[in-house]
């Protein structure tokens, strides 16, 4: 996880925490209070799970781009290969045609 990510479950540790301990020191029915607390732990369910989702998608998208990538860089390298070959071969033949010429 990136620290942005560490950041973000901090603060949500930190809001989670804040807001129980008010709820349990305001002067509210305890029935009250219980469903203060429901729906707070509701809404913070519902944030981690959007953030999960949300880190799905962008890993998801990560992936594709990076293998997109990788097709790409793989493709170029073989045209430099092939190339290289090519002009390795195109010396060689050169070299031999100067070598019997300079026999003959």
């Amino acid at each position: 996880m990136n620290r942005d990510g560490n950041n973000f479950l901090s603060f949500l540790i930190g809001a989670a925490t804040g807001i129980a301990i008010g709820m349990l020191f305001a002067p509210k029915t305890g029935e009250e209070t219980r469903e203060d607390l429901k729906e707070t732990i509701d809404n913070l369910k519902y944030k981690v799970d959007d953030l999960y989702h949300r880190g799905i998608i962008k890993s998801t998208e990560i992936y594709d781009k990076s293998k997109v990538k990788a097709s790409e860089i793989k493709e170029k390298a073989n045209e430099y290969y092939e190339k290289g070959k090519e002009t390795t071969v195109d010396f060689i033949n050169k070299k031999n045609k100067r070598s019997k010429e300079v026999e003959e």
